[in-house]
């Protein structure tokens, strides 16, 4: 019997949409490897396993020094830097034979990491501190902003789908947690819902028959002055995800179908759970 090809998800920072364009098509075109990429649109909550950083973009540069990832999320950069990095350098132009060569190896690498730390039960943190930073600031000072600002509340979480299937399997994977859990398949009982219960956490499944995700959304966030509700869409790789039309409705998206890992992952940057 063959083994299911392990797919990696890569994050692209500093890269225009059409090169993230480019990245995508070479990615999804079959190959006889060991790994399938696979590259997360922009909005996905998706935690990437590797990233994929533009070398002659300062910002992009400054963001991965900031997000500092570590081995279990290995970088690599494309194109010529002044900056000293610890991530190894595909020159310009690309030669897209060899950058997948070196994907591979890198995701050779992490594999043996993370086999290594599971047969050890240990989890590795990387110490900031003792990691070269690029000693530069440019960040949005509204980022600053929302770090100020607390955490969502433990209201429990509102799924929006057509049936009950996805809410039970969330309702198990949280059942230590005592969450509330509670389903809505439409726009008026997904208020009603939210009303009583002020949730932190609404996950949207945009194939849920008559709904308006987005708008949806801003119903949701309007409901209750002072209280925060993060808002995730669940959507298919068909699905046209409008970033402005998201913009100050939903935190992002997640792509169907959805693994355990994906799901958990996506509950803690919202909720307080470990």
């Amino acid at each position: 019997m063959s083994q299911k090809t392990p797919i990696i998800a890569i994050r692209l920072i500093g890269f225009s949409p059409k090169e993230e364009e480019t990245f995508g098509s070479v990615f999804a075109v079959d190959r006889d490897r060991d790994y399938s990429y696979l590259v997360l649109r922009q909005g996905s909550l998706q935690d990437p396993d590797m990233y994929i950083v533009n070398a002659e973009d300062l910002k992009a540069l400054t963001i991965l020094s900031d997000l500092n990832p570590g081995d279990a999320q290995p970088a690599l950069l494309i194109g010529k830097t002044g900056i000293s990095m610890p991530h190894p350098i595909m020159p310009r132009p690309i030669r897209w034979r060899r950058l997948l060569e070196m994907l591979d190896a890198q995701a050779d690498r992490r594999r043996m990491l993370l086999t290594t730390l599971s047969a050890l039960d240990t989890i590795s943190v990387p110490e900031r501190r003792l990691r070269e930073r690029v000693d530069l600031d440019l960040s949005d000072p509204a980022n600053y902003e929302k770090m100020r600002k607390p955490i969502p509340p433990q209201g429990g979480i509102l799924i929006v789908d057509k049936d009950f299937k996805f809410k039970d399997y969330v309702a198990s994977l949280t059942e230590n947690y005592r969450f509330p859990v509670n389903l809505a398949t439409d726009h008026i009982s997904a208020l009603e819902s939210n009303a009583q219960h002020k949730h932190a956490l609404m996950m949207v499944n945009t194939a849920t028959p008559g709904i308006n995700p987005y708008h949806l959304c801003e119903m949701i966030k309007g409901q209750h002055v002072g209280h925060k509700i993060a808002a995730v869409l669940l959507i298919d790789r068909s699905f046209d995800y409008d970033r402005e039309a998201a913009r100050g409705r939903c935190e992002g998206f997640l792509d169907k179908p959805l693994s355990r890992k994906v799901v958990v992952a996506a509950m803690q940057k919202f909720l307080p759970i470990t």
